[in-house]
């Protein structure tokens, strides 16, 4: 059974493990396959600062995943996804379903009825998935740092 646990500095090998397993993703995400520990710390304080919350997926003691999420980003008042990301080593085990499942019941619990996200115009692996989950493509959109999104928007199931 999945869990989520409130990520911390102290999770931060965990996290960092997740993320350097998945290499095509810090590739286009981050123009790099391996992250360092100072590239997650401060992404971890953007998140922060941003007022995001951050959690390690859990199954059966096992770090799997990690899911990000804003409750209300400022642009726009909507709940977003940030990040959703499952170790590669667990990939296609349906864990990334599984946590979508848990984050829906998470939502509905908050009063969310729907929330957004952005792919990476380059990630069609992430599109495929957000598809098959019943997202609906918004608007294409640009990051701060020049990379090309699309935007999606799904009903809390």
């Amino acid at each position: 059974m999945l869990t989520l646990i409130r990520s911390s500095h102290a999770l931060l090998a965990s996290e960092l493990a997740i993320l350097n397993s998945n290499p095509y993703f810090n590739s286009i995400s981050k123009d790099k396959e391996q992250l360092t520990e100072a590239d997650l710390a401060a992404e971890q304080k953007d998140a922060e600062q941003a007022g995001a919350e951050r959690y390690i997926i859990r199954d059966d003691g096992k770090d799997i995943g990690i899911l990000e999420f804003l409750m209300t980003n400022p642009n726009d008042s909507c709940t977003w996804i940030g990040l959703l990301v499952i170790n590669g080593n667990y990939q296609g085990r349906g864990y990334g379903n599984a946590a979508l499942i848990l984050f829906d019941a998470m939502m509905r619990e908050r009063g969310v009825k729907s929330y957004r996200l952005g792919v990476l115009a380059a990630n069609e692996p992430a599109h495929a998935f957000w598809q098959r989950n019943g997202c609906t493509p918004v608007k294409p959109a640009v990051l701060p740092d020049g990379k090309d999104i699309i935007i999606y928007e799904r009903t809390v199931r």
